[in-house]
C-alpha cells in the first residue's frame, strides 16, 4: 500500500456495474493520468467511463487517458476470452507505470525485475511441450458411453446435461442449447440444409424441467428428428438429485403420444422389466435391448416428423452409490480380458466407450485389461468382436494384502528442518476427479488450523467427477492475516504435489513453477486420459511431461516415484497413493506442518484413518529408503519405468530391446550374430518363461522367446523358419548399415506376430496353458465359474450388417478348449476345417507376403534407407483384431504400406524428404 501511494495508484471496486455512478468515478478520477479498466468478457464499464468522461470539464483539470481491452494503438491488452489472472493484470499495470515513471526519480527496479520474469516465463511456457490434456469423460459404465452414439452417416445435437460433453468426443454431435431449447435450432436450420434428419439428446431432468415443451414446437413444425430422451433416474451431473415431481418411462411415453408422436422406441440394459408390463405403455411403443441401438436408430432416421426414443438405465455413479448403500442389488459377475488372446484392436473401447478398459503393456505389445476398482458393471465391453472376454460369476477381486508400517515408524528420522514462514508457504496439488486431491488439501488446511496458523484452501474442481483435472491451491502461513489472497500467483509455488503427470503438464500447474524456488514431488503413474476409448494407439508423454517439468525447475530434477503402483502394492487401493505422495514430501522437508498436527486431521476426517496414516508412513519411508519399500510391495527387481530412460514398451523403435538396470541408465548390449554367440563371444541369453507381462531386455532374450512360443504354437520346425528369417535379416542389416539394428528388431517382433495368429486352435491353446488360470486366481477369489464369450465362425448367426455374434458359453468350453489345442497339428492341413475360411486363407497369404517384402527389402538395404525398411516391416502393427475387426484394420494397413513403399520404390523422392 505504502509503494502505491509513492507511485500515485489508485484502485476503485465498481458495486454496481449498470448504470455507472457517475459522482463516485468522477472523484476518483481527478487528477490522474492513467486509468486502467480490468473488467472480464466484453468491454461494459470501460465504455461507460469513455462516454460519461467524454465532456470532462475544463475545471476538472486534463482529462486522464482510458484504457482497458485496447490501448492508445489499438492493440489487445487484456483479452475479452478467458480468464485474467493476476499475471495477465499485473503485466498491463506494470508496463504502464513503467511509462508513466519514464522521468521520475521512484526506483522500479523490482517492477522490472518482475516484469523481465515474466517475460521469460511466457517464452518458456510457449515452447513445444506435450500436448496431452485431461479431458474429462463419461463415468465408467455411465449409460451415456452408449446411448450418445450415433449410426454412421448422421449427426446429433448436443444438450444441457452430462451427455453435453459428447460435443468434443468424435460422436457427430455438435452445438448445444439452454435448457429447453434442444432441438428448436434444427426447426430453424431444417430447411436450408439438405440434411434430412438429426438426432437430439435430452436428459429426463430436462425434459422434466422444460424439454418437452422444445419437443411439442419440434411437431409444431413438422421437422424430422429424433428426441433421444436419457432416462438415467437422476440428475447426475450436479450430484445425483432426483429429479423433480414424478417421472417414469411409461409416464415420458404417454406424455409424447398425447402430443401426437407415433413412432416410440424404448431401449434399455434391462428391457425384459418393461416387455414384461407392456401394459403400462401405448400400444405404439416398441421395446429394444440396448444391443439393438444402432438398428433402432437407422430405422427412426427414416421416420418423417418427430420420433422418439427413450434409453433408460441408471446413471453408474448412483447404480455404485445404491448397491454400496445396499438398495440396489450388486450382481456378482465381474469382466476378464485374457492379455494373451487380446489382439489389441480396439474394438472393447469403441463398443463401452468405458474408461474402465485400460491398456497393459505386453511383450508382444499393447492389450487390454478391466479395472476391477472402477468397474461399474455395465459389461458392454464384453461386445467388442474378440474372444478374450470372460465373466467371473461368483468371485470378487482378491484384495491386496495390507502391510503395516506401524512397527518402522518409531526408526525413521525426521525430515530437516522445515520454512520458518517468513512468507506464505504455497503448496499446489494436482491430480484427477475422484482420486482424493481435495481431500489432501482439506487435510493440509485442518493441520495448519490445529497448529494455529493461517491456512486457505481453493480447490478448482471443474468436471472433476468426470475424470477431469483437479488443482488445489494451499497456503499456509504465520498467522491468517499473512495471506492476501488464496490463490497462488505464477511463479509463487513452493512445492507441487503432482499426483497426476498429466495435469502437472499443464499450462496453469507449470506457470506456477519458478526456478530456484519451487520443487516438484512426481507420481510417475501413467494414468490414461479417456480419449484413450477411441484412440487405442494412444502414447503416454512421460519423459515429454518430465522433460518439460525440469525445464520449468531451471533444469533442477524432479522427485520421481510411481506412488500409485506402490501404494497399491502395499494398501491394497490406489486412493492411497496422495497421501503416499504427501508422506514422501512431508519427509523431504517440504510441507511446514508437523507429524502430530496432520495425523489429527486425518483422524478427525474420519475416512479410511488407519490406511491413510499407514499411506503417509509408507510414503516417510519411500523418501529415506525407496528400494526397501519396493521389496515390501513385491516390486523389487522389476525393470525401471520407462519414462526414466525414454522408452514405451508398446511402442519401441530401433534400439528399443536394451538391458536397463534399475537407475534407468541403458546398458549396452552386444548384438547376436547368425550362429547364436554374440559379437564379444558371449552365449546368447536363453528363453525367458513366456509371460508376456515380463519384457524383454534384449533383442536375442526377444526371439529366443518368440522361438520357444513358435514352438509351442505348432511345432519346433516352424519356429526355425521365424528364426531363420529374423538371422538372415540381422546379418545383412549389419553388413549393409553397421550397427544398426532397426530392421532386425521390426521383422522380430513382426514376423512374430503375422506367423503366430491366433486361429482356433491358438485361442484355445492360449485358454488353456495355464497363463490364464494364474492370472484368474491373482485377480479373483471365492467360488467362481467362468463363461465365455465367443463367435465361433461355423456357429454363429450374423447381424444386420454380416458380421458374426457373439454368445455366451459355460464352464464347459475349457474342455473343448483342451482338445482343440491338441488338434493344432491340423493346422493349414486338409483336415484343418477352420482353415478353409477367408480369414484363415488371408492370415497364412500374409506370412508369405511378409517374407518376399523382407526379401525385396534387403535387396537395396543401405543406410539411408533403414529407417523406412524398418518401417515397411511394421505395418503388421496395424493389423488386429479378428473377423470384421481385422478386416477392417487390414485395409488400413495396407493404405499404409503402399504409401510407405511409393517412396521405397522412389529412391530420389526419400533423400530430397531427407534432405528438406
Amino acid at each position: 500500500a505504502q509503494a502505491c501511494a509513492q507511485i500515485g495508484i489508485r484502485v476503485y471496486k465498481v458495486g454496481m456495474t449498470w448504470p455507472l455512478e457517475p459522482a463516485g468515478i468522477s472523484a476518483f478520477a481527478q487528477g490522474l493520468e492513467d486509468i486502467v479498466v480490468v473488467e472480464e468478457k466484453k468491454a461494459f464499464i470501460e465504455r461507460q467511463m469513455k462516454e460519461l468522461f467524454y465532456n470532462w470539464p475544463a475545471s476538472a483539470g486534463a482529462r486522464p487517458s482510458i484504457v482497458g481491452k485496447y490501448d492508445e494503438q489499438g492493440a489487445w491488452i487484456l483479452p475479452s476470452t478467458g480468464e485474467l489472472t493476476p499475471a495477465t493484470i499485473a503485466a498491463v499495470i506494470g508496463r504502464r507505470i513503467l511509462r508513466l515513471l519514464q522521468s521520475s526519480t521512484i526506483n522500479t527496479d523490482s517492477i522490472q525485475q518482475r516484469l523481465r520474469w515474466m517475460d521469460a516465463k511466457e517464452a518458456e511456457m510457449a515452447l513445444p511441450r506435450a500436448q496431452f490434456p485431461r479431458v474429462p469423460h463419461y463415468c465408467s459404465g455411465c449409460p451415456h458411453n452408449t446411448s450418445t452414439a450415433v449410426p454412421e452417416g448422421s449427426r446429433a445435437l448436443g444438450g444441457i446435461g452430462c451427455h453435453y460433453m459428447v460435443t468434443w468426443m468424435n460422436r457427430a454431435t455438435d452445438t448445444f442449447t439452454h435448457m429447453g431449447g434442444e432441438g428448436v435450432t434444427w426447426s430453424g436450420q431444417a430447411p436450408f440444409t439438405d440434411t434430412p434428419h438429426v438426432f437430439q439428446n435430452l436428459g429426463d431432468g430436462t425434459y422434466f424441467h422444460s424439454g418437452s415443451l422444445a419437443i411439442r414446437q419440434s411437431v409444431a413444425t413438422g421437422v424430422n428428428i429424433t428426441y433421444k430422451i436419457l432416462y438415467n433416474d437422476a440428475v447426475a451431473m450436479t450430484g445425483g438429485q432426483p429429479v423433480d415431481g414424478t417421472l417414469t418411462v411409461p409416464d415420458i411415453a404417454h406424455q409424447l403420444r398425447a402430443e401426437g408422436i407415433h413412432e416410440i422406441a424404448v431401449v434399455s440394459d434391462d428391457i425384459g422389466k418393461w416387455t414384461r408390463r407392456r401394459e403400462l405403455f401405448p400400444p405404439e411403443v416398441a421395446f429394444h435391448d440396448r444391443g439393438e441401438l444402432d438398428a433402432v436408430q437407422q430405422y427412426l432416421r427414416t421416420v418423417k416428423g418427430v420420433s422418439i426414443l427413450i434409453f433408460d438405465q441408471t446413471c453408474a455413479t448412483e447404480k455404485r452409490r445404491r448397491r454400496k448403500r445396499g438398495k440396489l442389488v450388486d450382481p456378482p459377475k465381474r469382466v476378464m480380458i485374457n492379455s494373451l488372446v487380446c489382439e489389441g484392436c480396439g474394438d472393447c473401447g469403441e463398443k463401452s466407450f468405458c474408461v474402465s478398459v485400460l491398456p497393459k503393456e505386453t511383450e508382444f505389445g499393447r492389450k487390454r485389461q478391466i479395472d476391477q476398482s472402477n468397474c461399474n458393471k455395465d459389461y458392454s465391453c464384453v461386445a467388442g468382436f474378440c474372444p478374450s472376454f470372460v465373466t467371473v460369476h461368483g468371485g470378487a477381486p482378491r484384495k491386496g494384502k495390507r502391510r503395516d508400517a506401524s512397527t518402522l515408524l518409531d526408526t525413521l528420522p525426521s525430515p530437516p528442518k522445515r520454512t520458518a514462514l517468513e512468507r506464505p508457504w504455497n503448496i499446489l496439488i494436482t491430480g484427477v476427479g475422484g482420486t482424493g486431491v481435495v481431500t489432501i488439501g482439506a487435510l493440509l488446511g485442518m493441520a495448519g488450523h490445529l497448529e494455529g496458523k493461517g491456512a486457505t484452501v481453493l480447490d478448482q474442481t471443474g468436471l472433476a467427477q468426470k475424470g477431469g483435472a483437479v488443482t488445489t491451491h494451499i497456503r499456509i502461513a504465520r498467522q491468517p492475516a499473512d495471506i492476501h489472497a488464496v490463490r497462488i500467483a505464477a511463479g509463487e509455488a513452493d512445492l507441487v504435489l503432482g499426483c497426476d503427470m498429466v495435469v502437472v503438464n499443464d499450462y496453469w500447474a507449470l506457470s506456477k513453477v519458478r526456478d530456484g524456488r519451487t520443487q516438484v514431488v512426481l507420481n510417475t503413474y501413467e494414468a490414461m486420459p479417456g480419449t484413450f476409448t477411441t484412440q487405442p494407439d494412444l502414447q503416454f508423454p512421460a519423459a515429454e511431461i518430465i522433460a518439460g517439468v525440469r525445464t520449468a525447475l531451471g533444469g533442477q530434477e524432479p522427485l520421481l516415484l510411481d506412488a500409485t503402483q506402490l501404494a497399491t502394492a502395499l494398501l491394497g487401493d490406489a486412493i492411497a497413493s496422495n497421501l503416499f505422495v504427501l508422506g514422501y514430501a512431508w519427509q523431504h522437508g517440504l510441507v511446514p506442518l508437523s507429524h502430530a498436527a496432520l495425523m489429527r486431521a486425518i483422524e478427525l476426517n474420519g475416512a479410511a484413518v488407519a490406511m491413510n496414516q499407514q499411506a503417509f508412513a509408507w510414503g516417510r519411508l519411500a523418501a529415506i529408503d525407496l528400494p526397501a519399500v519396493q521389496r515390501a510391495a513385491g516390486l523389487a527387481g522389476a525393470d525401471a519405468p520407462a519414462h526414466l530412460h525414454g522408452d514405451t514398451p508398446h511402442a519401441r523403435g530401433p534400439g528399443s530391446w536394451e538391458e536397463h538396470d534399475l537407475s534407468g541408465q541403458s546398458a549396452p548390449r552386444a548384438l547376436a550374430q547368425t550362429d547364436g554367440s554374440t559379437l564379444h563371444g558371449e552365449v546368447a541369453a536363453p528363453a525367458a518363461p513366456l509371460d508376456d507381462e515380463q519384457l524383454a531386455h534384449s533383442l536375442d532374450e526377444a526371439i529366443a522367446r518368440r522361438v520357444a512360443f513358435l514352438t509351442d504354437y505348432q511345432d519346433a520346425a516352424y519356429a526355425q523358419r521365424y528364426r531363420s528369417l529374423v538371422e538372415r535379416v540381422r546379418t545383412h542389416e549389419l553388413q549393409r548399415v553397421p550397427g544398426s539394428s532397426a530392421l532386425t528388431e521390426a521383422v522380430a517382433r513382426y514376423a512374430f506376430k503375422l506367423m503366430a495368429y491366433k486361429d482356433e486352435y491358438e485361442v484355445a491353446r492360449l485358454y488353456t496353458r495355464g497363463d490364464f488360470q494364474r492370472r484368474l486366481q491373482q485377480q479373483f477369489e471365492g467360488d467362481y465359474t467362468l463363461r465365455f464369450h465367443l463367435a465361433p465362425p461355423l456357429l454363429a448367426k450374423k447381424d444386420a450388417h454380416g458380421n458374426l455374434i457373439k454368445r455366451e458359453y459355460g464352464p464347459w468350453m475349457f474342455t473343448a478348449f483342451k482338445l482343440l489345442a491338441r488338434l493344432k497339428f491340423l493346422r493349414g492341413g486338409k483336415f484343418d476345417v477352420f482353415g478353409y475360411s477367408e480369414e484363415r486363407r488371408g492370415e497364412r497369404r500374409l506370412i508369405a507376403d511378409y517374407s518376399a517384402t523382407v526379401d525385396m527389402l534387403l535387396e537395396r538395404l543401405d543406410a539411408d534407407n533403414v529407417g523406412l525398411a524398418a518401417q515397411i516391416a511394421s505395418i503388421p502393427e496395424h493389423i488386429r483384431g479378428y473377423g470384421h475387426v481385422k478386416h477392417a484394420h487390414l485395409q488400413e494397413a495396407r493404405a499404409r504400406e503402399a504409401a510407405l513403399l511409393a517412396q521405397w520404390r522412389n529412391p530420389k523422392a526419400l533423400h530430397v524428404v531427407q534432405a528438406a
